[in-house]
């Protein structure tokens, strides 16, 4: 038989407490687990000592604990997403909220002559807004302040500022309907002023919605029309001005086709050069928009500027080397002779000899380039640049100054032409008479073509197209002007003894009239070529010497006897002066085949004081009707268009005034055309 443990004094005392220790635990945990499941139902459970029911269901706590680290992930990862990783983006959209970007233009710089004159400037157009929204402000709070106020001076100039802004006042200086801005406005005449809710209904009366803050009263007036109206809006904001810059010539006619017009552009950049110069030096007159950013309130109206995004790159102005006073002149000889003879067109330049400067160039007919309505086909072009035709003879003294640089030939040198034709590889080149043996003085004065054909049948195949080509022919001129011309100078091969000898006098190439002028001018400057400019200070290409300035002084002795009797050009002399020139008179080319025989093309280019020559000038006029040699027909224009350069450049005569009955003849007489 067991025998029951015996107890001490000491076990008697602590059994009672173990026992209710162990009974504060189990109940204790059977509050934690109740709080997850009412875990004390369990069946089995074991004992929070033992530890069962605790590691049966710890997963709860790590579900929860991985949900709440998730939730905390997630926001973390939300905070740095729109603090760091994608910052830019979102202060982007508050700024797009609370700030705008204003376009800090740039006026278009002027285009001036060589002396300062504006051939295209700038003209402020203005359009005078209304703001009805903000004429119902005044008008309310101005009326709520005269029910507030008992100060006699005080309501006196509140009383005058309301009627300033009138809406009769208004409508009468703008012309503008009344009964428009009265329907705009909508005032409430029935608002207790006095009223603790007067603000509210203030609001509820402001007109909304589209016009209720812009009505256009006047659309790009000038300032003068535009003043007035704005005189009534010293201290309020219900008139507003939007001033743009219009585009104006000055000279219209007489430049249009040099230096062009503005029109929209296709990227919707606003107005840009759309041809001449205008459009080749688009960038360099219209710069560079800048942007500033400024902080708006909630009507989208600016409060104060913030900062400069871009800076703005100003415009500068184009100077030319064109003579305003000559350009006019040019311009109306050419517009005379076009329509006397009933012509297609007309063109002319003239081209300062020491600089290779242009003066001049224009062409008839023409358009106003203030009025782009007036613009077709035939007077956009600008024909000097981009007009190509067979020269005629006024390549002769180029053919000479090949024979002169080949050694063949002097100035003495004798050419048959008897009995005033040649056949050469099955056509038949003829003169206008038979001129017998000539020199090349004379070749040059009655513009023989069979004495040319021969010079060019005696030298090397391509001895003469050589030489055209160091004259500039066959070659865009330095201008680069917008779809300038270069024009063709073919290579004839040994045997095409016809094509070399019509390229002798200006049949088988295509040229321009700056070509020609180009090369007349390289002749005038002892044979140097100084290529042609039309801007100032834009740098140009270094001067070649083409020729010697022997045969250079050669050939402008020949060309002399041009306008002096005998010669096909005689209505080109100008009194007091020696005038060199050459006259070409050629047959316009038929698109089917061969040439007209009834349609023709006559020019001039020469050059003055033949002695130590200052300026060229070329004249073309295309199937004048009436008359068609250039002798005729240009050579009048070159005498009074040349005339009048020498004299607004106060050039010194070279050669005594002509003198009949003992009385010196007036220099400036033009002569009669034939």
């Amino acid at each position: 038989m067991a025998k029951k443990p015996v107890q001490t004094s000491a076990s008697r005392v602590t059994a009672p407490l173990r026992q209710k220790r162990q009974q504060a635990r189990k109940e204790h945990t059977a509050k934690r687990f109740a709080l997850f499941g009412n875990f004390g139902k369990r069946k089995k459970a074991k004992s929070a000592v033992e530890g069962g029911g605790y590691r049966q269901d710890a997963w709860r706590y790590h579900a929860i604990w991985l949900a709440m680290a998730a939730g905390l992930g997630i926001l973390t990862l939300k905070s740095l997403w729109v603090s760091v990783v994608n910052a830019k983006s979102y202060m982007e959209k508050s700024e797009k909220m609370l700030t705008t970007v204003r376009k800090l233009d740039t006026q278009r710089g002027l285009i001036l002559d060589r002396h300062g004159a504006a051939l295209a400037a700038n003209a402020p157009l203005q359009t005078v807004i209304f703001d009805p929204r903000a004429y119902a402000e005044l008008f309310y709070e101005t009326h709520k302040k005269l029910q507030q106020t008992t100060n006699p001076a005080r309501r006196a100039k509140l009383i005058a500022e309301l009627e300033k802004v009138d809406l009769v006042k208004i409508a009468a200086t703008a012309n503008y309907p009344l009964e428009k801005l009265q329907a705009a406005v909508k005032l409430n005449q029935t608002l207790d002023y006095k009223a603790e809710n007067i603000d509210e209904q203030i609001q509820k009366s402001l007109p909304t919605g589209k016009g209720s803050r812009r009505i256009v009263l006047l659309d790009k007036v000038s300032p003068e029309v535009a003043d007035p109206v704005l005189a009534l809006n010293e201290k309020s904001n219900v008139l507003a001005v939007e001033t743009q810059y219009r585009r104006y010539y000055l000279q219209a006619e007489p430049n249009a086709q040099l230096i062009g017009y503005m029109g929209r552009s296709d990227k919707d950049e606003g107005l840009i050069g759309r041809a001449g110069l205008e459009a080749q030096y688009n960038h360099y007159l219209s710069g560079e928009a800048g942007q500033l950013r400024i902080l708006r309130d909630k009507n989208n109206k600016p409060i104060s500027e913030i900062e400069e995004i871009k800076p703005r790159i100003d415009a500068k102005d184009l100077h030319l080397t064109i003579d305003s006073r000559l350009q006019y002149v040019l311009y109306k000889e050419l517009e005379q002779v076009g329509r006397l003879q009933s012509a297609r067109s007309s063109s002319g330049i003239v081209v300062d000899v020491k600089t290779g400067e242009v003066l001049a160039m224009t062409s008839w007919p023409s358009f106003n380039s203030n009025n782009l309505s007036e613009i077709n086909g035939g007077n956009e072009q600008n024909r000097p640049l981009l007009d190509v035709f067979e020269p005629g003879s006024v390549v002769k003294p180029i053919t000479v100054a090949a024979a002169l640089e080949s050694g063949k030939y002097s100035t003495s040198s004798i050419i048959n032409t008897s009995p005033g034709s040649l056949f050469v590889g099955g056509y038949t080149i003829r003169d206008g008479a038979n001129f017998g043996a000539i020199t090349l003085s004379k070749l040059i004065q009655k513009s023989s073509n069979v004495a040319s054909a021969k010079i060019a049948l005696s030298l090397p195949t391509s001895s003469i197209v050589d030489m055209q080509r160091k004259f500039g022919f066959g070659q865009k001129t330095h201008l680069n002007f917008p779809a300038e011309a270069k024009g063709k100078v073919p290579t004839p091969k040994d045997k095409e003894y016809s094509l070399r000898s019509t390229l002798s006098y200006g049949y088988g190439q295509e040229v321009t009239l700056a070509q020609i002028a180009q090369a007349y001018a390289t002749i005038a400057n002892q044979g140097v070529m100084r290529p042609l400019s039309l801007v100032k200070d834009v740098k140009a290409e270094e001067p070649k010497q083409v020729i010697s300035a022997k045969h250079a002084q050669d050939i402008i002795k020949m060309m002399e006897l041009v306008t002096a009797d005998g010669g096909t050009a005689k209505a080109a002399a100008i009194n007091g002066y020696r005038v060199a020139g050459k006259t070409g008179t050629s047959r316009r080319t038929n698109p089917k085949g061969g040439y007209y025989t009834d349609q023709h093309r006559a020019i001039f280019a020469g050059m003055a004081p033949a002695s130590s020559p200052r300026f060229v000038a070329a004249i073309l006029v295309e199937d004048p009707r009436k008359q068609f040699y250039a002798g005729q027909v240009s050579a009048p224009v070159f005498h009074n268009v040349m005339q009048e350069t020498l004299r607004l450049y106060n050039v010194p005569y070279d050669k005594p005034l002509y003198v009949e009955n003992n009385t010196q003849a007036d220099s400036q007489d033009k002569p009669k055309t034939q």
